[in-house]
């Protein structure tokens, strides 16, 4: 990133140092007309262009010419005034004030100028364009002002006075008026009839700057056209040339890399960007005045978004903001419309909806928004009439990509707060980067809080594709150790839990080697790294054949022996490890399974243990979760896995001597006690 300061480019024109469209040439062309013109009767010279188009920018390179030359150049801003009266008792008083006061004939020039301003102020008399102004009141008022000013020489007689002052000077004054076309369309005729009131003064050439068909339509009145006395007024117009789409194109990509390369930002799809380049930002920019609309807060849009937002979204959606802000207005309330890949036939009449309202907010640019739905939003594409369908896959790859397609990304552009996935994902992608490194693995997960680990390892699975090139031991043995920890109860009837998350990711590690005994060998290292018993019972069954669970990994063989040598290791372990045991029943119940079943029970003094005992009960407490059909609320009921604990403890007098134990030590565990009296009393919950 560049140490120096950027520069917010805002909507000023010009100056010829900084012509950015080669304009420099022609604006000193139309100056030399200015020097080079002898003006006895006066001359009124206009720049025309529509907004944006660079008329003051042309102005301020011609004023440059103009000075240089030492032509005194005079300026009028309207807009500082409003009304008749102020435009009039202001205009001869502003061209006074920026006279040379030391230059005899302009010193001159100035007083009768001021004088000439203050006669004239009330009258409002003026003949032009159809129609007068004032009435018999403010002609009252002028008389009475003559009546009382016993030294004026009137009104003609001091514009005798000034005609001649100006004949005297060696070369004329110039008097620029620009944004003529800004003012309100009575300001707009009041202007004109100043410049044409004071026209024919001798050496005094007016450049005007406005938008033509605007002025004209000011000055049509009472059926009478416009542009006809327009040109009464003007002698000499000159057009703006028109901008070529190349050029500015070329603009709006130099300023775009100035403005990336100031703030580091380097996420970007360069395949992604032609495509909305041409389709959704070109379309809107019509003049360097839109350019530069659209540059001047990119800088700080993206220094806050931290380059975490993919850059080509980013500008599709800054167009969207600066030029069609009631669209954008409709982001927030569409956004589900536009990114979510689930469709649930009771919704999907609902997004469809949203999505059209979206499109069809601006029909001017309905093209336009259908554009930016199909190239940032494609899963919208299915609602406006598409057939592609994304499926949920495609979620992940957008979020690991920081594509505004992901809810979580277009959330965090539009509140600049980052949600909590787009910070895993973040995390997802430092850990991705050294997904080899054990030691890193660990240092990591350590400082995770149980909830951000699992959703950071949720978002491991966007880079299965990669997957395939990474040594699958250190992440395996990291994340599967994670299980302990990330216990945590069902937060729903759909949450998939933290021992599917992590097996998924481990599958999606294992399942791109397609030799069984690589796997085998693979499963064999990972093994005596695995904290628990349980972890290592959950790596079996992911890679074996058990019904329902195993991915046929390895061969049924092999599985089998890994099955048995671990039932083994945990027939053989302490009552104090495995009373530590995440998964402690179902453990129990597996080791006690096969063909060698009446080989092994718990062993009693095991039940006597208070640690053991409590840990078991706690983990035969399960969650029934119900919902009604006319209700959105969730009924949760604890339940006991009563007959796999008979089976593990061996009766029920078994497990009246568990539960004593139990008791004996922890008086927090009284409602899983009271739960196993309830079943010892022979209570059963209903089915239904």
């Amino acid at each position: 990133m560049t140490t120096e300061a950027a520069v917010i480019v805002g909507d000023d024109p010009v100056y010829a140092e900084s012509d950015r469209l080669g304009r420099k040439s022609l604006a000193g062309n139309w100056a030399d007309t200015i020097i080079n013109t002898k003006a006895p009767f006066g001359l009124v010279f206009a720049v025309t262009g529509p907004w944006g188009s660079g008329k003051t920018s042309m102005l301020n390179m011609m004023e440059e010419k103009l000075r240089a030359s030492d032509v005194t150049v005079l300026k009028f801003n309207p807009w500082l005034f409003s009304g008749t009266d102020q435009l009039i008792s202001h205009f001869f008083g502003e061209m006074a004030s920026q006279l040379d006061y030391e230059d005899p004939k302009q010193k001159e020039i100035a007083g009768r100028l001021k004088k000439y301003g203050t006669l004239f102020s009330p009258l409002k008399a003026i003949p032009v364009i159809g129609s007068t102004l004032g009435g018999a009141a403010d002609a009252a008022t002028t008389i009475g002002k003559y009546l009382e000013d016993t030294q004026s020489r009137g009104v003609e007689e001091q514009r005798r006075l000034i005609e001649d002052s100006l004949r005297e000077l060696d070369s004329p004054l110039v008097l620029v008026v620009d944004d003529i076309d800004r003012l309100t369309g009575q300001e707009i005729r009041d202007v004109l009839r100043m410049v044409r009131l004071t026209g024919a003064f001798p050496n005094l050439i007016y450049l005007l700057s406005f938008d033509r068909q605007r002025v004209e339509l000011a000055l049509n009145e009472d059926g009478l056209p416009g542009r006809a006395y327009l040109e009464k007024i003007v002698q000499v117009m000159y057009d703006v040339p028109v901008v070529v789409r190349d050029s500015l194109r070329n603009i709006l990509l130099d300023e775009l890399n100035h403005a990336v390369q100031d703030t580091g930002y380097s996420r970007f799809s360069a395949e992604a960007w032609p495509d909305v380049l041409v389709e959704i930002i070109d379309p809107l920019l019509n003049n360097i005045r839109d350019v530069r609309r659209y540059i001047g807060p990119l800088r700080a849009v993206l220094t806050s978004l931290e380059n975490e937002v993919e850059l080509v979204d980013v500008l599709a959606l800054e167009a969207l903001r600066i030029f069609l802000p009631d669209s954008y207005a409709l982001l927030p309330h569409a956004a589900r419309s536009l990114t979510d890949t689930a469709d649930a036939s009771h919704e999907s009449s609902e997004l469809k909806a949203q999505a059209e309202a979206f499109v069809n907010s601006d029909q001017n640019h309905a093209n336009i928004l259908r554009s930016l739905c199909a190239r940032i939003f494609p899963a919208s594409r299915r609602r406006l009439g598409e057939y592609q369908r994304y499926g949920g896959d495609w979620e992940r790859t957008w979020l690991r990509e920081r594509r505004v397609a992901s809810n979580s990304v277009l959330s965090f552009y539009l509140e600049k707060s980052m949600p909590s996935t787009v910070k895993s994902a973040i995390t997802a992608e430092t850990i991705f980067s050294r997904f080899e490194d054990r030691a890193y693995l660990e240092h990591v997960f350590q400082d995770m809080d149980p909830a951000g680990a699992e959703e950071v390892i949720r978002a491991l699975e966007a880079y299965e594709e990669q997957f395939s090139n990474c040594d699958p031991i250190p992440s395996a043995i990291v994340l599967l150790n994670q299980l302990p920890r990330l216990q945590r109860p069902k937060r729903g009837l759909l949450d998939p839990g933290p021992t599917i998350t992590i097996s998924r990711v481990v599958l999606r590690l294992l399942r791109p080697i397609a030799d069984p005994e690589q796997v085998l060998r693979i499963v064999k290292d990972i093994l005596p790294n695995l904290e628990q018993y349980s972890t290592k019972f959950e790596l079996t069954r992911l890679v074996g054949h058990a019904k329902n669970a195993g991915h046929k990994l390895i061969s049924e063989t092999a599985w089998k022996d890994l099955e048995t040598s671990l039932k083994n290791e945990v027939r053989g372990a302490s009552a104090d490890s495995l009373a530590t045991e995440w998964d402690l029943l179902r453990l129990l119940w597996q080791t006690g399974q096969g063909e060698d079943s009446q080989e092994w029970h718990i062993p009693l003094e095991f039940i006597d243990h208070p640690a053991l005992a409590r840990a078991i009960l706690t983990d035969s407490v399960g969650t029934t979760q119900s919902q009604s059909l006319d209700s959105r609320a969730i009924t949760k009921k604890k339940h006991l896995a009563w007959d796999i604990l008979v089976e593990v403890l061996g009766d029920e007098n078994a497990i009246i001597r568990c539960r004593d134990a139990a008791a004996s030590i922890d008086e927090t565990a009284n409602d899983v006690i009271e739960l196993v009296d309830l079943y010892l009393s022979g209570w059963r919950p209903p089915r239904w």
